[in-house]
């Protein structure tokens, strides 16, 4: 993985080609000598920020930074990262994706600062790209990741990396993580896959228990519920209890009415 770029007319380019802006909006920077600034822009080269000061007389001054001097930075309430959430939690997935794209390749730039907002944006994103298995937001995903600190999402990224590269260790990883009440997103992710597995070989039993495990452990990602609530309905269908199945579409077209897996189950339990 490739650190950020030294050299202020490379960093430039590097943005652009991202299709990102050269700089980015931020409240405060904190600095370890207790000395605040609140800037209008900010852009990062190498080992400095770059910053839009405001003045006492209104004017703009720009001031260099080094990154070791430091102690975080602010970046405010996103609008973007906000409707993106909203989208997470109406089962958007795609949604998601589209409306995350340019804040993850943006805050990967100070993934490495403290007050980064890149652990809340591949909150939404990962789980979305395993889900959806876009092939592009994938390999984007692989280019600029960086780990977050958080064991769940970076066990969830190397679960996803496995399922790419090593088909039978990821099953191995995916029995082991799926442990009954387990409550994470690689339990979670593990257990759609694996309910995927049991649909395709007709044991809807086993099905079935892998996707009520994500609706009964795993509430809280509600992202990943359309999902499993689906393939509970098929697995119930499957079972020819297609009275159950028709209770749980009930409550997937009242949760999630705009997510796709509602208009595929109205088809199923016709």
């Amino acid at each position: 993985m490739s650190s950020p770029p030294r050299h202020w007319l490379f960093a430039t380019t590097f943005l652009f080609t991202l299709g990102l802006p050269a700089c980015m909006l931020a409240e405060t920077v904190f600095l370890k000598d207790g000395n605040t600034h609140t800037a209008t822009e900010m852009r990062r080269d190498g080992a400095f920020v770059f910053l839009k000061i405001k003045g006492t007389d209104g004017g703009l001054a720009d001031t260099l930074v080094p990154l070791n001097q430091v102690e975080r930075i602010e970046f405010g309430e996103s609008p973007v990262l906000a409707e993106a959430q909203e989208l997470a939690r109406n089962g958007d997935l795609a949604g998601v994706l589209e409306k995350t794209a340019a804040l993850a390749k943006a805050q990967r730039i100070y993934a490495d600062i403290l007050g980064n907002q890149w652990l809340e944006v591949m909150r939404l994103r990962l789980p979305a790209i395993a889900l959806t298995a876009d092939p592009e937001s994938f390999a984007e995903l692989q280019k600029i990741w960086t780990p977050t600190g958080d064991p769940e999402l970076d066990i969830a990224f190397r679960l996803l990396v496995a399922e790419k590269t090593d088909l039978e260790g990821a099953r191995t990883a995916r029995k082991a993580l799926a442990k009954p009440g387990a409550s994470t997103l690689p339990a979670a992710l593990s257990w759609l896959a694996l309910g995927e597995e049991a649909l395709q070989a007709k044991q809807w039993d086993a099905a079935l228990h892998c996707f009520l495990s994500v609706e009964v452990f795993v509430a809280h990602q509600r992202a990943l519920q359309p999902t499993a609530l689906l393939g509970a309905i098929r697995a119930f269908i499957g079972k020819e209890e297609r009275a159950k199945a028709t209770v749980l579409q009930a409550e997937l077209k009242q949760e999630y009415p705009k997510a796709p897996q509602t208009a595929v189950s109205e088809q199923l339990v016709r």
